[in-house]
């Protein structure tokens, strides 16, 4: 098995229409772009629930402080950007009047400098990057965990954040290979969730991030093997959300249940 890391999504999406990758972790509204526009993917799992929080660079501890204030996203496509659109709908408010919304900075690991040099006062990101803003700055504080508030509001206890998804060709052709791998994803994820601590210093060894932060974020991170049979009615109803919001943002339409493996 090859395994490789890319910056952003983008890669990885061009990557899978033009045949080139097998298998790939992708967040869960773009396997639903991907298999919308006739790319040849099953989704294999959900690999990541929520792990979304709102923070704030100066010490607020009251999310009405956010009224009228400007709140930085990390990218206009991305999950912590539909989210916020969904919660700030859900909550009867309008995005441009009540609250504002900043785009101009896609990546999390700047969105998360700015935040600790205290250049943004809100930023709505994923972890790791929470536990890193958190670590470095005495004055940022976790505002909101969105995974509470989605529950509240939907009755939903999470939303599914990733997704593993699989090449229709590799699937039909190496069944017994799939399984493997699969079954060694979710070996994975349990190791990783059970030792923390050794899964840190495997993560520096690999150049992905620091065993300090990795360590401290892992917890947080809601990583999961929910096989696909079982995610489906979770995956639905996120998706009708999302589409409910914008249909674009997940291609169009609600995958049925030729997208599930």
């Amino acid at each position: 098995i090859d395994i490789e890391v890319f910056p952003s999504p983008n890669e990885v999406i061009a990557r899978l229409a033009n045949g080139e990758l097998d298998m790939a972790a992708l967040p869960t509204n773009v396997a639903a772009n991907l298999y919308n526009k006739g790319v040849g993917i099953r989704l294999a799992a959900v690999i990541g629930n929520g792990m979304l929080s709102l923070i704030s660079s100066k010490g607020s501890t009251d999310v009405e402080d956010l009224y009228g204030a400007t709140l930085h996203l990390p990218g206009a496509g991305s999950t912590p950007a539909q989210m916020a659109r969904l919660l700030v709908r859900w909550a009867g408010l309008t995005e441009g009047k009540d609250i504002f919304f900043d785009y101009s900075v896609a990546a999390p690991a700047q969105l998360a400098q700015l935040l600790i040099a205290g250049k943004v006062d809100y930023a709505l990101l994923p972890q790791p990057f929470v536990s890193l803003v958190l670590n470095k700055s005495a004055q940022a504080t976790l505002l909101l965990d969105v995974q509470e508030l989605y529950a509240e509001l939907t009755g939903s206890p999470t939303y599914p954040m990733s997704v593993l998804v699989v090449s229709e060709t590799f699937a039909s052709t190496y069944p017994v290979n799939l399984r493997k791998v699969l079954n060694a994803y979710k070996r994975s994820v349990d190791w990783v969730n059970g030792d923390p601590a050794l899964a840190a210093r495997r993560i520096e060894e690999l150049g992905i991030m620091p065993k300090a932060l990795a360590q401290s974020a892992i917890p947080h991170c809601n990583l999961v093997y929910v096989p696909a049979s079982e995610a489906k009615d979770e995956v639905t109803f996120y998706f009708e959300q999302l589409h409910a919001l914008d249909p674009a943002s997940i291609g169009g339409r609600v995958p049925g249940s030729e997208l599930y493996l």
